[in-house]
């Protein structure tokens, strides 16, 4: 009974100096801009910055911030959503000792507001982005997709990283389909143009005839909420009324 007890007092010291060790490497980003008094996450976190307006006092003041907002988004990346934090939160919810959580998506989705709002103003982030692609496939190309015609070589990259990953169902390369998705929603959202996007086209059409089903399945709803054809040859009115 003793060493039961020894070893549970054990797990939880080394919980702590995990959890202390994290939150210490964590304080370490980039100190948080400010506008009108206000912090930048406090600027995002508004409800009217949710809708993408950018007519609405948050995304004045993201924009007034500028390029100083890069460096506090890009270290909400690496700080939000990251594997090391869902790893620790999983150890944290099999015991009652310690009540904090790791924040997961917040994070995550506050970066990319910002760069959403920041549009081509975060041209100069676009580097530092294409190096976090693979360590955040699920968000970066989205980050992308927000900041518009300066992004796009590197969207065109991201179309062609077919990097894999292990996940419960196998092996995954989701990166293309995971952008095929950013860009329809840059569309929608008149971050990109049709014209701009038609530099897309031909890797979407070739992935949705792919056997990386994922990413097959992405390029096909693509091509189908578009209203395009598998073939070039087959929507040349919809491309020339539209797409040119």
């Amino acid at each position: 009974m003793r060493l039961i007890h020894r070893k549970s007092l054990f797990l939880s010291a080394l919980m702590v100096a995990a959890l202390i060790a994290v939150m210490l490497w964590q304080a370490r980003s980039p100190d948080e801009p400010t506008y009108d008094g206000k912090r930048l996450s406090d600027w995002l976190d508004e409800p009217s910055a949710l809708g993408g307006d950018p007519n609405t006092a948050p995304a004045a003041a993201v924009r007034a911030i500028g390029t100083n907002a890069i460096p506090w988004l890009l270290s909400e990346f690496k700080r939000g959503g990251s594997t090391l934090d869902w790893r620790l939160n999983e150890l944290l919810q099999k015991q009652r000792l310690i009540k904090y959580r790791f924040p997961f998506d917040q994070r995550v989705l506050r970066a990319l507001r910002g760069f959403y709002t920041l549009g081509p103003l975060a041209e100069p982030a676009i580097p530092n982005l294409l190096e976090l692609v693979e360590s955040e496939p699920g968000c970066i190309p989205e980050a992308l997709a927000g900041i518009g015609a300066p992004a796009l070589p590197a969207l065109q990259q991201c179309l062609t990283n077919a990097k894999s990953y292990a996940t419960s169902a196998g092996q995954l390369a989701p990166i293309p389909g995971i952008t095929i998705g950013a860009i329809s929603s840059a569309i929608t959202a008149g971050r990109i143009s049709k014209p701009e996007a038609a530099i897309f086209l031909p890797a979407i059409r070739a992935w949705a005839q792919s056997t990386n089903q994922y990413t097959a399945d992405y390029a096909t709803n693509f091509l189908q909420h578009w209203h395009l054809a598998l073939s070039a040859d087959d929507d040349s009115y919809e491309l020339s009324r539209a797409w040119k």
